[in-house]
């Protein structure tokens, strides 16, 4: 078995996340199961902290403007 929990503080997203492994093949394939799931929360999450209330992600990076 792998665990891990955590809590991640995003700007004005702060999240908890716990991930719970068991039968696994060996120890390193929890850890990347786990280290998976953890990357796509946080992804989500930064990008819901960077959208706007109509859900469309404002940075420098999606401004065409110069």
């Amino acid at each position: 078995m792998r665990n891990d929990s955590g809590i991640v503080f995003v700007a004005n997203r702060p999240y908890i996340c716990c991930a719970m492994t068991a039968y696994l093949r060996s120890e390193r394939d929890g850890e990347e199961a786990i280290r998976k799931v953890s990357l796509a929360t946080y992804r989500m999450f930064d990008r819901l902290a960077r959208a706007s209330e109509y859900g469309r992600v404002v940075s420098p990076g999606n401004n065409s403007k110069p």
